[in-house]
């Protein structure tokens, strides 16, 4: 394998592993929110037995 191919296939994998990291962090969010949503709602749901 020569140093071009090297480079190609080197910036080939760094691609994808910005598109998979896109992807992850994508998933991320969207776990912080239904984190946060469930929060919120077990916080709403505990203030109504108290009142």
């Amino acid at each position: 394998m020569s140093d071009t191919d090297k480079i190609k296939y080197m910036e080939m994998e760094n691609e994808r592993l910005m598109e998979e990291n896109r992807k992850l962090r994508n998933v991320i969010t969207k776990l912080n929110q239904t984190l946060n949503r469930l929060i919120d709602n077990y916080i709403k749901s505990d203030k109504n037995q108290i009142a």
